[in-house]
């Protein structure tokens, strides 16, 4: 019941539920595992298999097999692979307000309006190395779990192991109180890398070159190629061939196309500039994708 993840620029879950967990598998080789990207959703990714290099906002944070990182709404996030072995992991994103009460009671005015607000924060990463985080990372296995087989009333079930993992975290006094960046061109640095890669999402079926890229953050060619690498640790044109091949992927996966109307309503120009990039971010050519996905495998 998990669905693979590429793009954020649809809701996730539905309006009276809003929860979702997508499965990301990656092969040996990839190095870019997570672009970087923001939502307004609170985020946990667990690492269900391998290692793997995140960064949040201007933190980078290790992550083994069996741990978890919690990001927060409107933080930038990224994920890297500098092993040998392969990736997989888990992303649950919600609306961090679903576990509130209407009308409003005790318990969301002592523990869960301080996070809604951004007064507190829940810890950044869950360690197996910690034998208090040890319990609150069961509670995410089971999450998993459930949304997996989800049986009758697995909505209620979720939202009850979420409730019991944030009390969990007010047990043993793990939250943070929230601190706003000192640094103003910190601050800025995060707004501007946010508003282009907001217009290369919207606009990344359309034919987009470096000076129309340039032009969103007012800055030259050269200036805003080498602002945009060291935010993203990629180049422009990468980073946009990288959403147009996780698209592509896609429409092959859903069997509504075939493989050049997916590079076409992708917006790659031409098909063997397509099965480059294809190959080069997806290990295997289009055609093998597709076979791949049409088998069941």
């Amino acid at each position: 019941m998990f669905e693979h993840r590429y793009r954020e620029g649809k809701p996730h879950g539905v309006p009276d539920f809003p929860f979702h967990i997508y499965k990301v598998v990656h092969p040996p080789g990839v190095h870019t595992i997570l672009p970087i990207h923001w939502h307004n959703e609170m985020e946990i990714i667990y690492l269900d298999r391998g290692s793997a290099a995140f960064k949040i906002e201007n933190r980078e944070y290790t992550v083994r097999e069996g741990e978890a990182l919690i990001v927060h709404p409107g933080e930038l996030h990224s994920g890297f692979n500098d092993q040998r072995d392969g990736i997989c992991y888990f992303s649950i994103v919600f609306k961090f307000s679903w576990l509130s009460s209407h009308p409003s009671d005790r318990i969301e005015e002592l523990f869960l309006a301080p996070i809604i607000k951004g007064n507190m924060r829940l810890p950044t990463l869950l360690s197996v190395k910690s034998g208090t985080q040890l319990e609150l990372l069961n509670h995410v296995r089971q999450i998993l779990l459930q949304y997996e087989h989800q049986l009758p009333a697995y909505e209620m079930s979720l939202k009850g192991i979420m409730l019991l993992l944030v009390a969990d975290i007010y047990r043993f006094s793990l939250l943070e109180h929230h601190r706003v960046p000192d640094k103003h061109p910190v601050r800025e640095s995060n707004r501007q890398i946010k508003k282009v890669l907001a217009y290369m999402e919207e606009h990344s079926r359309d034919k987009l070159d470096l000076d129309q890229l340039a032009a969103v953050m007012s800055l030259s060619r050269s200036h805003f190629c080498t602002f945009f690498k060291s935010q993203t640790g990629l180049r422009p044109m990468e980073y946009l061939n990288y959403l147009r091949v996780n698209n592509a992927a896609k429409l092959l996966r859903s069997g509504t196309c075939n493989i050049l109307e997916a590079s076409l309503d992708s917006g790659f120009q031409h098909a063997s500039y397509f099965a480059k990039w294809f190959k080069y971010y997806m290990k295997m050519t289009p055609s093998e994708y597709k076979a791949h996905y049409s088998s069941d495998i």
